[in-house]
């Protein structure tokens, strides 16, 4: 198994133990016996469960900054493309990476220093969001909501079906329109 990837099925792995048996309980030995890799192997990649949680939730984060920038190219036409693009890639975000997400989360709940990241994330993506858009407050609401969908979907709240949630993204695309030249 190449290294790239062997990485990213123990980081898989360990956001699958969170979900199944909490962020308490999980273990680098049992990420090792899950993974099918030896504790040594998996000390070369993490050598902490700490180190283990920020690669999973850094991983997060960088493919969806990658899909978003790669949607926004995709959209060159647009003034606001990456707004657009941010509110798309949350509503699309996949199963997978949901499940992910939620191992990340719990994981990193433990240790707050652990969302730093994310945290700068956000601050990135809020300044992108409202830097290519006429309106900061709909731009801010638009980018709360998306974000608030993907909690509630990570958590099972009040799932939407594919009809209003298809809506609702149109709504949001509306509010973060370009801003006049």
């Amino acid at each position: 198994m190449p290294h790239h990837s062997k990485r990213s099925a123990i980081l898989q792995v360990a956001c699958r133990l969170v979900r199944e048996r909490g962020a308490s309980r999980l273990t680098l030995d049992a990420v090792a016996k899950e993974a099918g890799v030896s504790k040594g192997g998996l000390l070369y990649h993490f050598p902490t469960k700490e180190a283990l949680i920020q690669a999973a939730l850094d991983d997060f984060l960088n493919r969806f900054d990658s899909s978003t920038e790669e949607e926004a190219a995709r959209n060159a036409k647009l003034d606001n493309r990456w707004a657009q693009a941010y509110l798309r890639q949350t509503f699309e975000i996949s199963k997978e990476d949901l499940e992910m997400s939620f191992g990340i989360l719990a994981a990193a709940s433990s240790n707050p220093d652990l969302l730093e990241p994310m945290r700068q994330r956000y601050i990135d993506w809020q300044s992108r969001m409202t830097a290519e858009c006429r309106d900061p407050v709909e731009a801010t609401v638009a980018r709360l909501a998306a974000d608030g969908l993907f909690y509630c979907e990570l958590f099972g709240f009040a799932p939407m079906d594919e009809k209003l949630r298809s809506e609702v993204l149109s709504c949001l695309l509306t509010m973060v329109r370009k801003k006049e030249s």
